[in-house]
């Protein structure tokens, strides 16, 4: 079995059970939406920090140093 055939068989068993959600117990709706939201926080984390890395804006040293007298 390719590796191909299997994400093909793990993505139509993941469709599969999102067409049974609606019908779902709500112990597992509320944990699908944990998962959910878990994910798209991390997503929204790994955007945010490339973003804030690309942009520049963190880059240069501070000119308003406290110095020792």
């Amino acid at each position: 079995m390719s590796a191909s055939e299997e994400i093909t068989g793990i993505l139509q068993n993941v469709w599969t059970k999102l067409q049974a959600l609606p019908q779902a117990h709500p112990l597992t709706q509320t944990a699908f939406l944990i998962l959910l939201l878990f994910f798209l926080t991390f997503v929204a984390l790994i955007v945010t920090g490339c973003v804030y890395g690309r942009c520049g804006c963190c880059t240069t040293v501070s000119k308003n140093r406290v110095s020792a007298v």
